[in-house]
C-alpha cells in the first residue's frame, strides 16, 4: 500500500480534471459538467463517500468523453493522444474514486482491488472503438469502413458511461464485511 495524505489526492484529483478540460472543447456546458463532476469526487474524498465520488466521476467521464476531438481511435497516435487526454486522468480519478470509503485509515490510495478496478475500467474504456471496429469489420465489412469518429467517440461514451454505472453498484468491501458482521452478532 502506498499512502498519500488528503491534501495529495485532493491535488492529484485537480491536476486529472485539468488535463481532461485541457484536451476537451472548451464549452461553458462542459466545463460545468467537469467542475461539477470533480466537485462532487472532491466532496466524496472529503467525507469518505464512495457514492458521491463515483457520480463526480460519471459526470465527468461522460462530459470529457464526449467533448474530446480526436479524428480517430484507430491510429496509434489517436491512441497515445487518448491515453494521455483520456485514459490516464480518468485512471486517476476512477483510482481515488474508488478509494474514496470508510475503512480503517481514509489516507490509503493504492488498494489492490481499486487500483485492478481503475486500470480494467481505463484500459476498457480506451480500447473499446477498435474492439467494436474489428468486431463489425467481421461481421459486416462494409459498415466498418464507414465509419465516423464520432461513432467511435461514441462507443467510448457508452463504454464508459454503463463502466462508470456498474462501478457504482458495486457494494465497498468494507460494508460487507460490516453487514457480515452485524448478522452474525445480530
Amino acid at each position: 500500500m502506498i499512502f498519500f495524505s488528503r491534501s495529495v489526492r485532493l491535488l492529484m484529483t485537480i491536476v486529472a480534471v485539468v488535463d481532461l478540460a485541457v484536451f476537451s472543447q472548451h464549452s461553458i456546458l462542459v466545463i460545468l459538467a467537469q467542475a461539477i463532476g470533480a466537485a462532487l469526487i472532491l466532496l466524496g474524498m472529503f467525507y469518505d463517500y464512495r457514492p458521491s465520488s463515483l457520480t463526480g466521476l460519471l459526470i465527468v467521464a461522460t462530459a470529457s468523453a464526449a467533448a474530446i476531438e480526436l479524428p480517430s481511435l484507430l491510429e496509434v497516435g489517436q491512441i497515445l493522444t487518448a491515453i494521455a487526454s483520456l485514459a490516464i486522468p480518468m485512471f486517476v480519478l476512477t483510482w481515488l474514486a474508488l478509494s474514496a470509503e470508510e475503512g480503517e485509515s481514509t489516507d490509503v490510495l493504492l488498494l489492490k482491488r481499486p487500483a485492478t478496478i481503475a486500470l480494467t475500467f481505463a484500459l476498457i474504456c480506451l480500447f473499446s472503438a477498435p474492439v467494436v471496429i474489428l468486431v463489425m469489420s467481421l461481421l459486416a465489412p462494409t459498415a466498418a469502413t464507414r465509419t465516423t469518429p464520432m461513432t467511435e467517440i461514441a462507443i467510448m461514451l457508452i463504454v464508459t458511461v454503463v463502466g462508470a454505472i456498474a462501478l457504482t453498484r458495486r457494494v465497498p468491501e468494507t460494508a460487507r464485511v460490516s453487514e457480515a458482521r452485524e448478522q452474525t452478532q445480530g
